[in-house]
């Protein structure tokens, strides 16, 4: 019985340290935090399960798959958007800033979209602080807009802009990435978050 033998298989630090990418003493210290389940013999040896040395490189394995996805939909979104703002150019919220205004807007797009790429790798729980800071720039680009006399509306509409492109160029762009139904209304909801951050801070600047 493989499986059997398999789940009653122990390894040593070192085994387990190989097949996860790690130091030994990074293992050792996960193992004494409790982060790990592990087994120490009558010799004061640790021993770890393999299903469980399994399980953990499954996870890793999960975040890295995450971190490309979310890197794949930026980068995407990015190529889009920058072949519509083409068709933008005489829109109030494009001809409302002035050179060294648009270099400082292309500066924070850029740090919105490392966000955005956060965001969709996060796990559920760091979601919080990532779109704290969201919310921050939002209220950064009020500010912008309100010193170059650029109303609520046009605020709006450059948001809501970037928006449309991403979620566009996530759902039906020629380089979309195939996702299964959980992994597309995940991203989905997440943009959905982003922007609703964004949008709302901006909202509240101009009350």
């Amino acid at each position: 019985m493989p499986n059997a033998a398999k789940s009653s298989e122990l390894l040593s630090l070192t085994e387990a340290a190989t097949l996860l990418g790690v130091h030994p003493a990074t293992l050792r210290r996960w193992a004494d935090q409790g982060d790990i389940l592990v087994m120490v013999t009558p010799g004061g040896h640790r021993r770890f399960p393999r299903t469980e040395i399994d399980r953990l490189r499954g996870v890793s394995a999960h975040a890295e798959d995450d971190a490309a996805f979310a890197q794949h939909l930026v980068d995407q979104a990015l190529a889009h958007t920058r072949v519509q703002l083409e068709a933008q150019h005489d829109a109030a919220w494009v001809t409302g800033f002035d050179a060294s205004e648009r270099d400082a807007k292309r500066e924070s797009g850029r740090r919105l979209m490392q966000l955005l790429r956060q965001l969709l790798a996060a796990d559920d729980d760091e979601q919080g602080p990532i779109l704290d800071e969201v919310r921050a720039l939002g209220q950064t680009y009020a500010d912008d807009a309100h010193r170059s006399n650029m109303g609520l509306t046009d605020t709006l509409r450059a948001v809501t802009f970037f928006r449309d492109q991403i979620l566009e160029s996530t759902l039906a762009g020629p380089d979309a990435m195939p996702m299964d139904q959980e992994a597309g209304r995940r991203a989905i909801q997440r943009i959905n978050a982003f922007f609703s951050a964004i949008l709302l801070a901006v909202a509240a600047a101009f009350d």
